[in-house]
């Protein structure tokens, strides 16, 4: 027997985090910064460093995602797919952090308006690395708006935690 719990609880109406990956030179985002964490990298070589996470609540933006593949040869060949994915007003979204975006983002308050856009890519030293996508942060003024919402909220609403 089936009830509108199951239904609920499939793979649909999982809340995931949804995370901007600068494709393209010109990818931006504009948001509100609503949460700024830690977690462990994924990056080969890097398993085991912490990287910061910066979510926030959008306001505009679009990116493109890739995608990877290595050729007959051993060459990685990456792909960008197209349309950019377009980032909708209030939406919950994350992006990582490194070095540069780091350094960037700590004038950046909690409820403060801010931005970021893919504008260069610097040639790695080492030819066998992929090339250092610049990115560049602005800031605004703070959000009338903000309420203090984090993506741990909107989890939240949707599934109450356990008492």
């Amino acid at each position: 027997m089936s009830n509108n719990n199951d239904d609920f609880f499939s793979e649909k109406n999982r809340v995931k985090t949804q995370w901007v990956k600068f494709g393209k030179i010109g990818d931006f985002l504009k948001g509100t910064l609503t949460d700024v964490r830690e977690m462990d990298s994924r990056l080969p070589g890097k398993e085991g460093t912490k990287v910061k996470v910066y979510e926030f609540k959008a306001h505009a933006g679009e990116f493109h995602d890739s995608e990877t593949t290595v050729d007959e040869n051993g060459n990685k060949m990456v792909k960008i797919l197209e349309p950019a994915v377009v980032l909708k007003p209030d939406e919950i979204w994350a992006v990582g952090g490194k070095p540069g975006i780091d350094a960037q983002m700590r004038n950046v308050k909690f409820g403060q308006i801010f931005g970021m856009r893919f504008t260069d890519l610097k040639p790695s030293k080492n030819p066998s690395f992929s090339p250092q996508k610049i990115i560049k942060v602005y800031v605004g003024g703070m959000d009338q708006n903000y309420q203090g919402e984090t993506l741990r909220d909107v989890a939240e609403a949707v599934f109450p935690p356990a008492e």
